[in-house]
């Protein structure tokens, strides 16, 4: 890579000669899929900071730290 694309990843696909359709959309599936999941991930910028998330997302992952605490509490203090 070059040094001004050090903050780039690449994803290096080698295709054999038997690679069939059938694999060759399995692959382009799980590609989108990957990529689907990395669309939620918060952004990062080119010096390592990150993007400030929204009220919405910082609410909601309050709220689910909340019910996992809660849930994980109402299991542990039941009466034997």
């Amino acid at each position: 890579m070059p040094a001004d694309a050090q903050h780039v990843t690449v994803l290096r696909v080698v295709i054999r000669e038997e690679f069939s359709h059938t694999l060759a959309e399995c692959l382009v599936n799980d590609i989108e899929k990957v990529l689907l999941e990395l669309d939620h991930l918060p952004t990062k910028m080119g010096n390592g900071t990150s993007v400030k998330k929204t009220a919405l997302e910082t609410q909601k992952e309050i709220t689910d730290a909340w019910k996992k605490f809660v849930m994980d509490r109402k299991k542990t203090t039941k009466v034997c």
